[in-house]
């Protein structure tokens, strides 16, 4: 139904039957400049609504194009400025991961933990009663994350509960030098040294209370120290570490010969002195004395036959066969003999190395290049 001429313009029947004809075409054209204004309005209201549509792309463009874009890098998997940003994020998981509050260190590291009971039943109440080891042992796995004040704090509140442990004592003196808090490692060495007797001491308490005075002042501790090692020996003749304190102690006062000579004694007197045989073998290896470093290195590889062994064993192996690379070179430089058997029986060594300790990818490169230089060894 078409619209009568007062509806499409608005005004009411009456009115429309007055108007003369002049007057209709007034209104009318009236009617039209109108008409022409709302579409003009409309037109500018659709370039204002583009306008807007435009900025809005180019603020999504701006938002899907990162910073370092580049066109010629599409077909990469990966851009330089995505790498960049993965490795912050990889590094700020790592710090909040190490920044974790007390209450979430409680629950991940609980006392009396220990990963080889983990099938174990607890007590009849279900939970295992602490005793001053599980205070000791949850020490140990933050010091092992090197949150030595963390571990003193366990340190102190198992000590609370156990004030005659000599190993909580020994760990707090230990903890509190590797934190540099040196004031309250030396307020614990004097608890332990005037409340506890030498008989005493277990070798946590000789070994770490030395470490403490040869941080401290190896000199004006010098007599202190002696005294520990003289009771080390005495009280536990079976450790191989009151030899490693009393030669790292010659060695802090500038006297290089007599800490290689006590090391050189352990090996004569213990037979499982592992840990002398190491640093030995270190330090003749840095004084070029090759045929000592293989006897050292063979000595410490059988005294490393333990449950527990307390040295980086395929390291052993790794400077016993540069010390036999070095004798062999040596016959070269010498023009003396050398046979095919020779250069084999070595390249298979360095071979082994590579292939059977992954413990020593460090030193592959060198491993690698000492393989090829081999090659140019002129053989029999």
């Amino acid at each position: 139904m078409k619209n009568t001429y007062s509806e499409k313009n608005n005004i009411d029947t009456d009115t429309a039957a007055r108007m003369s004809a002049d007057d209709k075409d007034t209104v009318d054209h009236k009617v039209d400049l109108l008409d022409k204004d709302e579409e003009i309005d409309k037109d500018e209201e659709i370039d204002k609504d583009e306008e807007i549509d435009k900025d809005e792309e180019i603020d999504k463009d701006e938002e899907t194009i990162p910073l370092g874009y580049n066109e010629d890098d599409e077909g990469d998997d990966i851009s330089s400025h995505d790498l960049m940003e993965l490795l912050s994020r990889l590094k700020t998981l790592a710090k909040d991961t190490d920044d974790e509050d007390d209450e979430d260190d409680e629950e991940t590291v609980p006392l009396g933990y220990n990963e080889d009971d983990e099938d174990d039943e607890d007590d009849e109440d279900g939970e295992p009663t602490p005793d001053a080891d599980d205070y000791h042992n949850k020490a140990v796995t933050y010091a092992r994350k090197s949150r030595y004040s963390k571990a003193v704090g366990v340190c102190m509140e198992g000590l609370e509960k156990f004030p005659r442990s000599v190993d909580l004592l020994a760990d707090i003196i230990a903890y509190s030098k590797d934190a540099g808090d040196m004031e309250r490692a030396g307020e614990y060495y004097h608890i332990l040294r005037n409340q506890f007797p030498f008989r005493r001491w277990s070798w946590r308490a000789f070994t770490f209370s030395l470490k403490y005075l040869l941080a401290e002042d190896p000199e004006a501790n010098e007599e202190e120290c002696r005294l520990l090692i003289e009771n080390y020996r005495k009280y536990l003749p079976y450790e191989e570490m009151a030899d490693i304190a009393e030669s790292e102690l010659e060695k802090e006062l500038g006297n290089e010969e007599k800490s290689m000579a006590v090391l050189r004694n352990a090996l004569l007197v213990h037979t499982n002195a592992s840990q002398c045989a190491l640093l030995l073998a270190d330090m003749l290896m840095d004084r070029g004395l090759y045929e000592d470093v293989i006897s050292t290195t063979a000595y410490g590889i059988a005294a490393s036959a333990v449950t527990q062994p307390a040295i980086n064993v395929p390291y052993l192996y790794y400077l016993r066969t540069l010390s036999k690379d070095y004798l062999l070179h040596r016959k070269e430089c010498r023009g003396e003999p050398i046979t095919g058997e020779e250069v084999s029986a070595l390249k298979e060594e360095y071979g082994l190395l590579r292939s059977e300790f992954p413990e020593l990818l460090y030193y592959s490169r060198n491993i690698n290049t000492r393989i090829k230089m081999l090659k140019f060894i002129k053989t029999e």
